[in-house]
């Protein structure tokens, strides 16, 4: 054998060697994996359903077939069912036959599932968005499988589980009242007969009012209600139960928010730590977001104009991100504003989504990108779309809301559309310049995102996240770090189509939630604001 011909077997082997994935491939693999689970998961407990009906047995047969998974349009929302704060030990005691047959289909699919969890989560790079996905799939079908608990930061609790902060509350003898939110057990018949705490003074005890007096008392913000939940500090003038019902969004937005921006998001997640170190049960302890919820414009705008200039009183909400290459905490401000130009929620998760992206992502370098501000703007208006629906669960991506209304009216009936090339080149003070053109930038960035997070079944949606991760830290430049469009795997003027197909397909099922917003003027500076559409 032939030393030459040795090299050239060697290289003929080489040349075999598939090529390593790229993230978006993994990205692409992992989800492949995830949807076949699910059909074989379908088709079983199809033919258990089938098998209970032809025995009469309709009943039961109905129930499994209840535990199908949801269909869901390709292109439509993304639906998200935020996990409980406690848990109840589970009943036990004797069970029907199906029952048992239906608990062994679920738990080897759990087990699937959990096995593609510690997949994706140990894939390079990491893919802890279908990770977590994966687990809350687990806890749907095992409801007390541990390790998916300890992994979604739950921990044992009277038989059941519950999230920490919950347990602390408990072990401090709070109980969590269906209006006001976690108080000490006394306040109790209090509530029941209709009474606050008014402002309490040092030294002295509980002083107990009618609600509405409490409430009148705080008004003026000496001292304002102030609220911990577990991610979020509020602190309002607002009556009380509607201040916890405002709490209580922030925290089902913070479960998805962390969720679907999991990958962006990365090692500073919890959810990574415990994959890394099976031995951390709970979350680290870290300072809350601050949020203040003003009950009037004006009061918003008298707080914000000394720092800010009169014009943030034309803002529908405000949030100052850290300085570039600092972490910390900032600020979110709002104000109670019913009929508005936007829906008072929409702009509560488009100004949170920033807070929680700047706070939880670890230290900014945005401003050292070449163009591409837009996607933080795009993520902003994206979280608009997010609708609480009456079964607790929350759609995130549907074509709804007064933005996308005119997004729709501009790029597509009147051919206004950025060409993408350029739309993705500008900076932050080109995209935010005060001009006429302004909407048509944050229409165009709503829209682009929604088609990126959800279309063709969430194609785009994970190297559109890795783009969003680099532009966060600053690496895109205008010769090195990679553009969307190659992330994406096709040419802006494919992808341009593609977006006004989208929008168009979609305009039936596009939704109105709130008049049409009157046009106010931008926002100034380095700050990100929301922009309504004219």
């Amino acid at each position: 054998m032939s030393c030459s011909w040795c090299l050239v077997g060697l290289l003929g082997v080489v040349g075999q060697v598939p090529r390593p994935l790229t993230g978006e491939a993994v990205a692409r693999e992992l989800e492949t994996s995830r949807r076949a689970i699910l059909a074989s998961e379908a088709a079983d407990l199809s033919e258990l359903a089938d098998r209970l009906a032809g025995t009469g047995n309709v009943q039961a047969a109905r129930e499994v077939r209840g535990r199908l998974p949801r269909e869901v349009a390709p292109d439509g929302p993304t639906q998200f069912v935020p996990l409980p704060d406690v848990v109840g030990p589970r009943p036990k005691g004797e069970v029907a036959a199906w029952r048992s047959q239906l608990a062994a289909i679920q738990g080897r699919f759990a087990s699937e599932l959990f096995a593609l969890a510690q997949r994706a989560a140990h894939a390079q790079p990491p893919r802890y968005a279908l990770a977590d996905r994966c687990l809350r799939g687990v806890l749907e079908r095992q409801p007390d499988h541990p390790e998916a608990r300890r992994l979604l930061g739950y921990v044992p609790h009277a038989g059941g589980w519950a999230r920490p902060f919950a347990v602390g509350q408990l072990q401090n003898g709070l109980v969590d009242h269906p209006v006001f939110g976690w108080v000490k057990s006394d306040w109790l018949p209090h509530l029941d007969r209709g009474e606050l705490p008014a402002p309490q003074v040092r030294g002295q005890k509980v002083r107990w009012l009618a609600a509405v007096d409490a409430d009148r008392l705080r008004a003026g913000w000496k001292p304002p209600w102030q609220i911990f939940t577990e991610h979020f500090e509020v602190q309002t003038n607002l009556p009380l139960a509607e201040a916890i019902s405002f709490g209580r969004r922030l925290e089902a937005f913070h479960d998805l928010f962390s969720a679907l921006m999991a990958d962006l998001l990365g090692d500073n997640l919890p959810l990574a730590r415990r994959f890394r170190d099976p031995a951390l049960v709970g979350e680290p302890t870290s300072k809350p977001h601050l949020v203040y919820y003003f009950g009037s414009k004006d009061e918003y705008a008298e707080h914000l104009s000394p720092r800010y200039g009169a014009e943030i009183a034309q803002s529908l909400g405000f949030y100052d991100p850290p300085r570039p290459g600092r972490g910390g905490r900032a600020p979110a401000y709002f104000f109670h504003d019913p009929g508005g130009q936007l829906p008072v929620t929409a702009n509560l998760y488009h100004e949170v989504s920033h807070q929680l992206l700047f706070e939880m992502a670890g230290p900014n370098q945005y401003t050292k990108n070449y163009g591409n501000y837009w996607v933080f703007e795009g993520l902003g208006t994206y979280f608009e779309t997010v609708e609480p629906q009456p079964d607790g669960s929350i759609e995130v991506g549907g074509l709804v809301g007064p933005r996308i209304a005119e997004a729709i009216k501009a790029l597509v009936d009147q051919g206004r559309a950025i060409p993408l090339a350029q739309f993705v080149a500008l900076g932050e003070d080109a995209f935010k310049r005060d001009d006429s053109g302004i909407y048509l930038r944050y229409q165009e960035g709503m829209a682009l995102t929604v088609f990126l997070m959800q279309a063709r079944q969430g194609t785009y949606r994970d190297g559109f996240l890795d783009y969003v991760r680099d532009a966060y830290r600053g690496r895109i430049k205008r010769t090195t770090g990679r553009s969307l469009q190659d992330r994406l795997g096709q040419p802006y003027a494919t992808l341009e189509a593609q977006l006004l197909s989208f929008l168009k397909d979609g305009r039936g099922g596009a939704r109105h939630r709130e008049p049409q917003p009157r046009v106010n003027p931008p926002g100034r500076g380095g700050s990100i604001r929301t922009v309504p559409g004219p």
